[in-house]
């Protein structure tokens, strides 16, 4: 009879083993569960806060190229915000340089892939902005302000 109990004894310390695993795994799933579904939740949040900065500064345009030709700079901008950015004529675009401004004297914006003048670049569009200066010294930058009274800033080089 010693046998058969001691049998038992076995078969149950092995039941009670998987029993306490199967407790912990599921107590795990529960708790990782738990933490992805926090780790989403606050990406999500993070994801709308940057979105929300981007609409609350409105426009974002990032300066992918550019060229100086005699006293003539070509800017290729692109349009990566939320909003169209619409640029003014040339009273509104500056050759900054040792402390001393020139406005431009032409200012011709096209859309880089059509050719056609615009006014207002696209989100997601890239714009070849044309603009003559009166000489153009070997380091500048260059001071563009849209519309709504924002000011975007290249530094440049001759």
């Amino acid at each position: 009879m010693r046998v058969a109990s001691s049998g038992r004894r076995g078969v149950s310390e092995v039941v009670a083993a998987l029993l306490l695993l199967s407790i912990t795994v599921g107590v795990f799933g529960v708790f990782y569960t738990y933490y992805v579904s926090g780790l989403n939740s606050s990406g999500g949040s993070v994801a709308k806060g940057i979105q929300d900065s981007a609409k609350a500064t409105g426009e974002l345009m990032s300066l992918v190229s550019y060229q100086v030709q005699g006293s003539t700079v070509t800017l290729y901008l692109y349009n990566y915000g939320l909003q169209p950015i619409t640029l003014n004529p040339p009273q509104q675009a500056f050759l900054v340089a040792s402390g001393s401004q020139q406005t431009a004297q032409s200012f011709a914006l096209t859309d880089a892939s059509s050719g056609g003048a615009i006014s207002t670049i696209q989100t997601q569009k890239l714009a070849k902005l044309t603009l003559t200066f009166g000489s153009i010294p070997s380091s500048f930058y260059v001071e563009i302000m849209d519309s709504i009274g924002k000011n975007f800033e290249f530094q440049l080089s001759g």
